[in-house]
């Protein structure tokens, strides 16, 4: 079986087998960060994670893995780490694992708990075994590809390669908020939530947020955060008076 055929097989395990793991944080995203280290980019550039809610999976810190995919399905990087609080930066570095065959690169943040951590660390990543343990142990979180990067240049241009599928191009949210949507503002910060009534730790800065609609309860609005849904209370929202808004009021649309 060719590596592309592989890797190709083990991407449709990771929807069957991921259901079945145990997320250790709520969500997580990414975006690509040119500016971070500059000096590096031909490389890969900087990624800047961000997690909801993580757990601590030993040591006071949330395991994860990014895993960089040429075009081909080939690995050309493999990034674990462990994230205190609920953000950190790391380099891609292409080639580190195989050199990349075509373009674009597909990065794919997985979270793992502290025994899978463990289990990868005793595997090469060289080895088409990590790929598998990962693909049916960890939970794909979120998955965006560059393709700026000096030293794809040459490289051959096809279609991104696919792992879990996400929102992200270059780093730009590709979200597709509803007709309808309006952005709002959070004069104060608000707590955030997974879901109308389930809280999570995370508290969100004051700024304007695109405001999807409220719950059925008419409690809670449903905002756009980091590429990702979440909900606030609506006592913490209020129209912009910012241009375009202008004061245009919040949706009142039931979503769920």
């Amino acid at each position: 079986m060719s590596r592309k055929t592989l890797f190709g097989v083990l991407a449709l395990l990771v929807i069957v087998l991921s259901a079945a793991s145990v997320f250790a944080a709520a969500s997580g995203s990414f975006v690509f960060d040119y500016a971070g280290d500059a000096g590096d980019n031909a490389d890969g550039p900087q990624f800047d994670i961000t997690l909801v809610s993580p757990t601590d999976d030993g040591g006071g810190c949330d395991a994860y893995v990014m895993i960089m995919f040429d075009a081909n399905g080939v690995v050309v990087d493999v990034d674990p780490g462990c994230i205190v609080g609920t953000t950190t930066s790391d380099d891609g570095d292409y080639a580190s694992v195989f050199a990349p065959t075509a373009r674009p690169i597909t990065y794919v943040l997985f979270d793992v708990d502290g025994a899978e951590a463990t289990v990868l660390n005793g595997i090469s990543q060289f080895d088409p075994a990590y790929v598998a343990y990962l693909l049916a142990n960890g939970v794909g979180l979120y998955e965006a590809y560059e393709d700026l990067s000096a030293n794809l240049t040459g490289l051959p241009s096809l279609s991104p390669y696919v792992v879990i599928g996400s929102g992200s191009v270059n780093g730009t949210c590709q979200l597709s908020a509803p007709a309808g949507s309006v952005v709002g503002d959070m004069p104060s910060g608000a707590q955030a939530y997974y879901s109308p009534g389930n809280i999570t730790n995370i508290f969100i800065n004051p700024g304007t947020y695109i405001v999807v609609g409220q719950d059925a309860s008419e409690t809670y609005y449903k905002i756009v955060l980091a590429c990702q849904y979440l909900w606030v209370r609506k006592d913490t929202m209020q129209p912009s008076f910012q241009a375009p808004q202008n004061g245009t009021p919040l949706p009142t649309t039931i979503v769920s």
